[in-house]
């Protein structure tokens, strides 16, 4: 899509290892229905830096999860479960339906929005001009999503992918070479107009419009944990924390800072990246034009950051934060996970996991008593990306 039209693109989101998302005009956010567990928190607050109507963060928001940035438009996932949204509403993007609850995730497109409940099943508003928001009949068992600029995709439990809508120039799926072994997939990320799967063995696939090789990746690449898809440029980290980038170029884009390492999290925008540091501080680079790599000097604590067309968003933690983790709606890591519960005397309470949504049964952690203060949870070891909730015994 050519920066003369009017819609922002695209938007991951991943699963198994990867944490990432984006899209063109505006860019996604980041997170699947969780954050970047290897911090202390849970929930966090929100902040904005850049131009346009993304960067009005409502000043009471508190309790977030996981944000996605649109073009000019936000969603974030509260503890609750519950979703918020603002900025741009010129097509109901930030009009989110009544009665929605028990999201893990939530994804921004262009002019449109993507949220995942825990019982794997999607639902969608805003722009429909190519049907981007018309989820398909019968879809289930799904555990990613990713709203791009006029199209979206479903990563499923079975490790295969959904997609439906069509590019900004009208051009169908059926028009595109798409991967045929579209199978053992951990997560997915949308662009403007183009699209990347990681697999299970840390190697990339991608397909969709191709005018500034967007969808060439590198031959060698390989060790990939986390994708991002911009405006018409991909980002991924390797296992490392090194960062490969590819595509447009115009504003240095696909140029990580020299000495940029240590990444624990990568976002694209239009034509610009944030990423997060193992320490929890930020980097960014590419087009600055409206501070949209120009984030407040100081900030640390990061969980999770979201890049849009002219903005940038990150969840900060909120370490005094007591957030309600419900055992309808767990938390999708990577990582070590902690959360600090609320404890009654006399209960006991653990953490339990599962791999897939689908999975019967729930695996058990040592439970702990509570003695009525805060106490926290906390898995002994980092783990690969799961669902975590917490049992009151």
């Amino acid at each position: 899509m050519k920066t003369s039209k009017g819609n922002a693109e695209c938007v991951i989101t991943l699963t198994g290892w990867a944490i990432v998302l984006h899209w063109q005009w505006c860019k996604l956010l980041l997170v699947v229905g969780c954050m970047l567990a290897s911090l202390a928190s849970f929930a966090g607050s929100v902040i904005a830096w850049g131009s346009g109507l993304g960067t009005n963060v409502p000043p009471t928001l508190t309790n977030v999860t996981s944000i996605a940035a649109g073009s000019e438009h936000c969603v974030v996932l509260l503890t609750d479960g519950s979703v918020s949204a603002w900025g741009n509403n010129s097509y109901s993007q930030t009009n989110v339906p009544d009665g929605l609850s028990n999201v893990v995730a939530v994804s921004a497109g262009a002019y449109h929005c993507l949220v995942l409940s825990s019982d794997g099943l999607v639902r969608a508003w805003g722009r429909n001009t190519h049907e981007q928001r018309t989820v398909p009949d019968g879809l289930s068992n799904v555990v990613a999503i990713a709203a791009g600029g006029e199209h979206s995709l479903a990563l499923r439990s079975d490790g295969t992918v959904i997609n439906w809508g069509k590019y900004s120039d009208g051009s169908a799926y059926s028009t595109m070479t798409i991967p045929a072994d579209r199978t053992n997939i951990v997560a997915i990320a949308a662009g403007a107009d183009h699209d990347l799967l990681l697999k299970s063995d840390g190697t990339v696939s991608a397909w969709g419009l191709n005018d500034d090789l967007q969808t060439v990746v590198p031959g060698d690449l390989s060790n990939v944990v986390k994708i991002a898809a911009g405006g018409y440029h991909c980002v991924v980290l390797t296992s490392d924390g090194s960062v490969v980038a590819w595509g447009r170029d115009n504003w240095g884009q696909i140029e990580a800072p020299p000495g940029v390492k240590n990444l624990t999290a990568i976002t694209a925008g239009y034509q610009h990246n944030v990423g997060v540091m193992s320490n929890g501080t930020l980097v960014a680079w590419g087009d600055s034009q409206e501070g949209q790599t120009m984030f407040p000097v100081g900030t640390s604590n990061v969980l999770a950051v979201a890049a849009g067309q002219a903005d940038s968003l990150a969840l900060i933690a909120d370490t005094s934060a007591v957030p309600p983790l419900r055992a309808e709606a767990p938390a999708y890591v990577q990582g070590v996970f902690s959360v600090s519960v609320q404890t009654q005397l006399g209960k006991d309470y653990r953490l339990e996991y599962k791999d897939h949504l689908d999975d019967a049964i729930w695996n058990e952690l040592p439970s702990q008593s509570g003695d009525g203060t805060v106490m926290r949870l906390t898995t002994p070891s980092a783990a690969p990306q799961r669902y975590f909730r917490v049992r009151e015994l």
